[in-house]
């Protein structure tokens, strides 16, 4: 009956054998471990003949490489895609977001990449052509990929793109091994969406400010560019006040330029002056 089974398989089109020969190496990788397994036992769970998996592959690292490429086709880039993000359009910080959740859910979801994940780890030391397999194939290529998107957004005032792509990705893959692979969440909790604010806040702390609001000049409202006008004294000779109308805690204010900028733009955005921006956070309020 199992001869039966395997003539029949090797008689499908390529793409099958292909796709069944991969998934029964993945059951026998992960069941076994690397060193393990044997080509016997993946013809065996594949039901394909020796002769049919030799001519796809020609040994067990050659079929391991393609079972990492098929994870990046089927699984990882199809939902993980810094290529695609160049297309996208909104704000950086969106796109960026969307990018890091569909990293961690779909490898956290996905039992068979966590348990590669782990494979890969336990058998580099013996096997480090399986780690650089992995690295060459996903992560260099990703990592490519997402630095060239990073730096075509230019108004995120990125001084390395390339740092700032490894920082994105190492801060996922971390909370992954942590998490997942190293069953380690209750030693070192961290809730995912805190995890990807603030990663995402720490990309994007540079930002251009909106289009809507460039016009505001930094000069304008500096207080160390631009003296602030003289005031007119009164018959006792003392100056006249001119902060009546500002709390106490606004007086004599000297931000710099940067922070006069971000300032206009957060009050314009909110319809509101900037003193009374000031006075919203120095009371622990939010703005909308």
């Amino acid at each position: 009956m199992r001869k039966t089974q395997t003539n029949n398989l090797d008689r499908k089109p390529s793409e099958e054998k292909v796709d069944a020969i991969l998934a029964g190496a993945m059951q026998e990788f992960l069941a076994h471990g690397y060193a393990a397994t044997t080509m016997d036992q993946v013809t065996a769970a594949a039901g394909v003949s020796k002769t049919t998996v030799y001519n796809h592959f020609q040994d067990k690292e050659g079929l391991f490489t393609a079972l990492i490429q098929q994870l990046i086709v089927s699984k990882y880039y199809a939902a993980f895609n810094p290529q695609k993000a160049q297309l996208m359009q909104g704000e950086a910080s969106t796109i960026l977001r969307h990018l890091a959740f569909c990293m961690l859910d779909n490898s956290i979801a996905d039992k068979q990449v966590l348990g590669l994940i782990r494979l890969i780890i336990g058998e580099s030391g013996r096997f480090p052509e399986l780690a650089r397999a992995f690295v060459l194939n996903l992560e260099k290529s990703f990592l490519e990929d997402l630095c060239q998107f990073l730096a075509s957004r230019t108004e995120l005032n990125l001084p390395d793109p390339e740092v700032a792509a490894r920082v994105f990705m190492g801060t996922l893959v971390h909370f992954i091994l942590i998490q997942e692979v190293l069953h380690s969440n209750d030693i070192l909790p961290m809730e995912r969406d805190r995890l990807v604010d603030n990663l995402i806040y720490l990309l994007t702390i540079n930002q251009t400010i909106n289009q809507s609001v460039k016009h505001i000049s930094a000069d304008q409202y500096s207080g160390t560019k631009q003296k602030s006008p003289r005031r007119n004294r009164k018959d006792s000779g003392k100056f006249e006040r001119d902060y009546d109308s500002e709390p106490k805690r606004l007086r004599s204010m000297r931000l710099t330029d940067t922070a006069w900028e971000k300032l206009a733009a957060i009050a314009a955005k909110n319809q509101l002056t900037r003193s009374e921006v000031i006075e919203i956070i120095a009371r622990n309020q939010g703005l909308a």
